[in-house]
């Protein structure tokens, strides 16, 4: 791609037999501003293109989006460590429910090292973990935890209904708990 200062020096400053001093001069510019420009060792500032515009007739809006369009097509950086704005607010969504849901569970837990995790949370909506360990997190869940909490969890996560079904299924049949409407209205289509 062509440099703006390229582009210019072709069109207007070779036809016409321009020198960097009388550019220095006409455009009121340092002698080291216009050598750098010559050199690409910078690029047009707004003062240094609105200075060449007015001088060459054009607009500076023009050199400077040309400088954009040349900047951006020199550049190589593809800045993959930086994650999307949408993929940190997923990452944050995610978060934040397990950890509102898990502290819910783990409220009424007094010993901190039984304190169930996001490993546990996920094992027990994603994977169907039903060991008795989970058992008590299983009966919290369906007990305390809010259910849009729970839908939210599972959406963040990517969970099937299928999989909160079984769960669901268990904790009923495990517990001889009662049906609780809000799920199965949910479950009525599986």
């Amino acid at each position: 791609m062509l440099a703006p200062i390229d582009f210019i020096k072709e069109k207007y400053i070779k036809p016409n037999k321009l020198t960097q001093d009388f550019l220095c001069e006409s455009m009121k510019l340092g002698k080291k501003t216009i050598s750098e420009l010559y050199q690409h060792k910078r690029g047009f500032t707004l003062h240094t293109a609105k200075k060449f515009a007015k001088f060459f007739g054009l607009r500076a809006e023009f050199i400077m989006m040309k400088q954009l369009e040349y900047d951006l097509a020199q550049d190589m950086n593809s800045y993959d460590d930086i994650e999307t704005f949408q993929t940190l607010s997923h990452n944050q969504k995610q978060e934040s429910i397990s950890k509102w849901i898990l502290s819910t569970i783990n409220n009424s837990i007094s010993e901190e090292d039984a304190h169930y995790g996001d490993k546990d949370l996920h094992a027990i909506l994603k994977e169907g973990e039903t060991s008795k360990k989970y058992h008590y997190a299983i009966v919290s869940l369906f007990k305390e935890v809010e259910y849009d909490d729970v839908l939210e969890y599972c959406k963040a996560f990517g969970i099937d209904k299928r999989n909160l079904k079984a769960i669901y299924d268990f904790y009923k049949q495990e517990f001889d708990a009662k049906e609780i409407e809000s799920y199965e209205w949910l479950f009525k289509e599986l």
